[in-house]
């Protein structure tokens, strides 16, 4: 149990004596549609967090694909893909029982930047943006359609603080098995650490997009 904080911080004014105000040019940097730029790296990530929140439930899921897997349908608008997962639709339920509300987090590797997205969120079966994202013969279920709110480019100090486009840096971790994992938390008798680790495996091979 963790004892009452004598030291928490719990007003702005307090926080605000911790740190300087953000630079006028900080402030100004964040649109209300996507240039350029933002497509392009957009066009160029394989990898983005979605951020949503419902009435009882937060997430934080991510969505991974080839370069572009996430579609720019035009400055105000972008469209990501949902390929199988764990079928858990958490994301997807708090944007069904909430108002749509989403923040989303690009990056690309080697790049010390991150894009940030934060707008509202529709599911959508619109048949011209699943056949644009056909993979290995197999066309996703729906996409997330999001309506652009604020878009902005964002410090990369994480990334450089956290060496994770440096290999030579990466010490190798000392943890057990995925299958490991989940057996020890579970209260599944029937089912080893074996079994969940090559079931694992196996849907990591063979069903990334059907």
């Amino acid at each position: 149990m963790i004892e009452a904080d004598t030291d928490r911080v719990e007003s702005l004014e307090q926080l605000r004596t911790l740190y300087e105000m953000p630079q006028d040019r900080i402030l100004r940097m964040k649109f209300p549609r996507l240039d350029s730029f933002m497509e392009g790296f957009i066009a160029a990530s394989p990898l983005v967090f979605i951020a949503t929140a419902g009435p009882d439930v937060l997430d934080n899921s991510p969505r991974g694909g080839k370069p572009g897997f996430v579609r720019v349908v035009d400055a105000g608008h972008l469209a990501i893909p949902d390929w199988p997962g764990n079928n858990k639709l958490e994301s997807m339920t708090n944007i069904l029982h909430a108002d749509g509300r989403c923040g989303l987090v690009f990056v690309v590797p080697h790049m010390d930047t991150f894009l940030r997205i934060n707008g509202k969120a529709v599911l959508s079966r619109r048949a011209d943006l699943l056949a644009s994202m056909a993979e290995n013969g197999s066309l996703p279920k729906l996409v997330v359609l999001v309506t652009v709110e604020e878009a902005y480019f964002h410090c990369g100090k994480a990334l450089r603080r956290s060496h994770i486009w440096e290999p030579a840096q990466w010490a190798k971790p000392e943890l057990p098995s995925v299958g490991t994992m989940i057996k020890a938390q579970s209260t599944m008798p029937e089912v080893t650490a074996d079994m969940i680790d090559a079931d694992y495996q196996r849907a990591l091979r063979q069903d990334l997009y059907g």
